[in-house]
């Protein structure tokens, strides 16, 4: 498996949470990242913790 650029990832991963309103496990499958990943790129996002 091939892992995208970062930036791209977390554009994909920001484009499903708000525009698709997908979960993050759903989210997580997609793109082929751990969950826990997911959920710190929406944080960070949102300013919470980088």
């Amino acid at each position: 498996m091939t892992t995208l650029p970062r930036q791209v990832l977390v554009e994909r991963v920001l484009t499903l949470w708000l525009h698709e309103n997908r979960d993050t496990h759903s989210i997580a499958t997609e793109v082929g990242i751990d969950e826990d990943e997911v959920c710190k790129i929406i944080e960070q996002s949102e300013g919470g913790r980088p």
